[in-house]
């Protein structure tokens, strides 16, 4: 059985497009580099060894001890742990495997021209996994930097999906584990998937090019990930021309997960002393909480799906069960209807942030439009008390002074004394006012010392 803690988020858009090659040969003739090209914009660069299916579970332990740290970019761990959790040997060989597996990530480089999609638009970008590591000499630990913009692509952005780390590491074969990467992102809210054969293979890639060559090694690597995952597919080739067949894939109902259930039933019912598993109980109904038929459901999904998986499920059950609760979170869980709303809150969150950010920008504005507001206001003022406190004479030399600034226009309508010809004059006074004003403020200020006087 598995737990939550080998659960691990992975970008949809990797799981879509190739990480590593499981072709082997392809990956010892590339030693000198190797560049991969996908029709719809994706460019893969290997500048040493292409990375092999054993690299790839590398990779997805160590970005499994990124993942429980909060996605830290910097992964410290001993190199006995990694080998020992991939089930590698402890052997020199086995140490110099993971050592050329550091090197081949190091040398990998990905690029999305206008094929990443973060679930609103396709975008172009460019990265790479790991940008260094080293042996500490006195503990002879691993430090493994992975690429800021990697771990950023991992969490997906809201467009990720869970891949069991058991589950991939036990299918063996290379092309059963790429297919299933394939299925998992391809599977991401429906039951049904329809794909040209041929297409597939470019996909996954696979070196045959004909379907009567492809079809039955993907019919062989689906047995394994229905043998070897929670998860049971099932093929139907639908051929439409020569050279050109369809593969049918279908998810059955997912039995396994029940069996999972009934198995806890028979013994007795041990709940998890763990933060994760308090946290689901807390958030069943209160009545619910003490039943040992809900709390086997959600202990087993818990330990299959992890903790996200079965909180986003009971949100939803919540929210909609009217009755008969045990029923429909099983069905909840079995097809994860809790996804949706999920994405449907994150989408609403998003909007509510958008607004907010809005709202304060438009809030800052207002208040510096007020401030500005207030600041011509006072300028004013103290211009016309400095106007109100001239003697006959000066204010006499400011009204002629103000009528030397106008336009002949202008100042033949205050001649005039045309309607609002006392407003314009008075607005040129107070304009040479302030002036004056200022002027006076900048001849109080200290001047700074020179060099002679500081001498």
């Amino acid at each position: 059985m598995t737990t939550g803690k080998e659960m691990i988020r992975h970008s949809i858009n990797l799981l879509e497009y190739p990480l590593w090659f499981q072709d082997e040969k392809l990956a010892s003739a590339s030693e000198d580099g190797f560049i991969w090209k996908d029709i719809e914009g994706y460019i893969y660069r290997c500048g040493y060894k292409t990375p092999v299916k054993t690299d790839v579970i590398f990779l997805l332990y160590l970005l499994l001890q990124s993942q429980q740290a909060d996605y830290t970019q910097v992964v410290t761990i001993s190199r006995y742990q990694i080998l020992h959790s991939c089930g590698l040997k402890m052997n020199s060989k086995s140490y110099e495997r993971l050592a050329d597996s550091l090197e081949r990530w190091k040398m990998v480089g990905i690029k999305f021209s206008g094929s990443f999609y973060d679930g609103k638009a396709y975008q172009t970008i460019n990265f790479g996994v790991i940008d260094s590591w080293e042996i500490d000499k006195v503990t002879k630990n691993l430090k493994v930097y992975f690429s800021p913009k990697f771990i950023e692509m991992m969490l997906g952005k809201g467009f990720f999906k869970y891949i069991n780390f058991s589950e991939f590491k036990q299918l063996h074969s290379p092309l059963a584990t790429r297919l299933y990467e394939i299925l998992c992102k391809s599977f991401h809210g429906r039951d049904i998937w329809e794909i040209d054969a041929v297409k597939l293979a470019e996909k996954i890639p696979m070196k045959e090019r004909y379907p009567a060559h492809i079809i039955p090694k993907i019919q062989t690597a689906v047995s394994r990930i229905n043998q070897c995952t929670q998860t049971t597919f099932s093929i139907t080739p639908r051929q439409i021309s020569r050279g050109h067949t369809i593969l049918a894939f279908q998810k059955t109902e997912q039995l396994k997960p029940v069996a999972i259930v009934d198995a806890i039933a028979e013994k007795t019912l041990i709940v998890p002393e763990t933060p994760d598993v308090k946290a689901l109980i807390e958030l069943l109904p209160e009545p619910r909480r003490a039943q040992k038929t809900i709390l086997e459901i959600v202990i087993g999904f818990y330990e299959m799906r992890g903790v996200s998986y079965v909180e986003r499920n009971i949100r939803y059950t919540n929210k909609h069960a009217v009755k008969n609760y045990r029923h429909y979170l099983l069905k909840a869980l079995r097809a994860d209807y809790g996804l949706s709303m999920q994405e449907d809150e994150e989408a609403r969150r998003r909007i509510q942030e958008e607004q907010i950010k809005k709202a304060a920008v438009v809030a800052t504005r207002q208040t510096e439009e007020q401030r500005q507001r207030h600041l011509r206001e006072e300028a004013q003022n103290r211009a016309r008390a400095y106007i109100a406190g001239l003697s006959p004479e000066d204010q006499a030399a400011m009204h002629r002074e103000a009528l030397s600034t106008m336009d002949e226009k202008v100042r033949n309508m205050v001649d005039r004394n045309a309607p609002g010809a006392k407003i314009m004059l008075g607005l040129a006074m107070e304009k040479i006012a302030a002036r004056r004003l200022e002027e006076t403020a900048t001849n109080r200020q200290p001047s700074l010392p020179t060099l002679e006087t500081a001498a």
